[in-house]
């Protein structure tokens, strides 16, 4: 039997004793063996046993191994017998050497086999905990949105699948199951865009050296919805004014003292998305260390994985505001708007709830026409452009990325057309 343990050099070659003559084994052509000066096995001192034969018109010593790893005269010789039959029929292996060379090959391709096996078998559910959400962690702000829309949506679906096995019939499946638990648009596309991003991430990733998947991502041939999110409702100027009243009165008629600070948090968070455009996050995370009263300006910082910021000039309502904060505030507070017991303010449900008692959305037939913290800053933009500014300071002062995104704003430019219509109303005679 030629033996499939591989040598090891250092095992064999790191006993301080004083090397021993080879002795031949009798009866048996090449095999030889040196005793250990001190070290016993079975009774005698440990061998090392070695052959010496001709291979290709030369003498190659090769080394066995100790007798104390395994190896007798017994177990030499039938391997011997073995790799000198291949020699003679020219196949290998044919020395000791190639047998461990070839049964190393075998013991590689073995564990590929296993390490792909054992990815084949990772389920969509196993892969996204083990690997896709320790590297969104690490890169995505909103990786927690992911691991709830996974475990509410899609792990009930598709969860249990292998990888290889999720086609883009089990997301149609999945797709139909959201919209008939009557989910938006929007709320599929945000689903339908973590199984996308969990294929992506599969296709770059290994396990043992082996990639997870290679097919093609089951999300390639899926359509995502279309999602129609440009709100054109804003406030009018009437409406704005009565919001604010209605954060001041609220305040004066609270006897909590943290309940009036709440009401003057929202009055004032209205004016900073109202009037400087910003957004509700931008307005939860500004602190006095951006706000520049020389300059007269706000500067919110650009920050990974979110809007892009810029400098915002206060005009005279924002610059008061902020003035007053100033003045009444802890000078160990960073943040403009400081959360109350470590907790970020709920503003935007506090707005929403406001507008809806002051019957600001009564008429809307949708979910677009409502006002929300949001319809603040697309107010802001939108009077700009009633009031003559052109699209291109719109766009900074929106810090948009693209023009593109501030040509919604073009349609309330002033022009010609009202003036045009207005004409038709001339004076009517009686013979009229």
């Amino acid at each position: 039997m030629i033996p499939h343990e591989p040598l090891d050099h250092k095992k064999t070659c790191t006993y301080a004793v004083p090397m021993r003559k080879y002795i031949k084994v009798p009866n048996v052509r090449g095999l030889q063996y040196r005793e250990h000066a001190t070290r016993k096995h079975a009774g005698r001192a440990d061998r090392y046993y070695l052959v010496r034969w001709s291979r290709s018109g030369k003498v190659v010593s090769e080394a066995l191994g100790w007798a104390s790893e395994g190896w007798t005269i017994s177990k030499a010789t039938g391997a011997m017998g073995e790799l000198q039959q291949n020699y003679k029929r020219g196949i290998k292996p044919g020395t000791f050497a190639e047998a461990r060379a070839l049964e190393e090959q075998r013991q590689q391709t073995e564990a590929v086999e296993h390490a792909k096996a054992q990815a084949g078998r990772l389920t969509f559910r196993q892969f996204f905990d083990d690997h896709y959400v320790p590297k969104a962690q690490k890169r995505k702000r909103t990786w927690r949105d992911d691991v709830l829309r996974a475990e509410k949506r899609i792990h009930p679906s598709i969860g249990d699948l292998p990888l290889d096995m999720v086609n883009p019939d089990c997301i149609e499946r999945l797709r139909e199951d959201l919209y008939e638990d009557g989910l938006s648009d929007a709320t599929v596309k945000h689903v339908l865009a973590v199984i996308r991003r969990v294929f992506n991430v599969a296709a770059l990733t290994t396990v043992e050296g082996i990639p997870v998947f290679t097919g093609e991502s089951p999300m390639a041939h899926v359509e995502m919805p279309t999602v129609t999110n440009r709100r054109e409702r804003f406030l009018t100027y009437d409406e704005a004014e009565q919001v604010l009243n209605a954060c001041i009165t609220r305040r004066e008629n609270t006897i909590n003292a943290m309940h009036a600070q709440g009401w003057q948090d929202v009055h004032d968070s209205v004016i900073l998305a109202l009037y400087a455009g910003l957004r509700l996050g931008e307005v939860q995370r500004l602190e006095w260390g951006d706000v520049n009263f020389f300059a007269g300006i706000i500067t919110i910082k650009n920050e990974k994985d979110r809007k892009p910021g810029g400098s915002v000039p206060m005009n005279s309502i924002v610059r008061d505001m902020l003035t007053r904060r100033n003045k009444q505030r802890d000078k160990r507070q960073k943040l403009v708007v400081p959360p109350m017991w470590g907790q970020v303010k709920d503003i935007s449900h506090t707005f929403s709830e406001l507008v809806n008692e002051l019957g600001l959305n009564d008429d809307a037939t949708s979910n677009l026409q409502r006002i929300v913290f949001h319809s603040l800053r697309h107010t802001f933009a939108s009077w700009m452009a009633m009031n003559g500014v052109d699209l291109n300071r719109i766009r900074k002062l929106m810090r948009h990325k693209t023009l593109t995104m501030t040509q919604r704003y073009a349609h309330l430019l002033p022009d010609a057309t009202q003036d045009a219509v207005e004409a038709l109303c001339r004076p009517r005679t009686d013979k009229e």
